[in-house]
């Protein structure tokens, strides 16, 4: 089943918690599998994604990590 995974990021899989380029600032972490695309509301400047969004490939999919600063 396709489907997109959202987590505060303290809860997310440790194996994407380490992607992160923030250093502390993050707030949550989604796995989005190949396939489908990222959603508009976790755009970075959304009320969701509101300040950084980085995104990364990681074979089976997508990891986007949103901080607030």
């Amino acid at each position: 089943m396709n489907m997109i995974s959202v987590w505060p990021f303290w809860a997310a899989p440790e194996k994407y918690k380490k992607l992160s380029p923030h250093g502390g600032d993050e707030d949550w972490l989604a796995f989005v599998p190949c396939g489908m695309s990222q959603p508009l509301w976790m755009e970075s400047g959304t009320s969701f994604g509101y300040c950084d969004v980085s995104e990364h490939d990681v074979g089976e999919g997508t990891v986007y990590i949103g901080a607030h600063a």
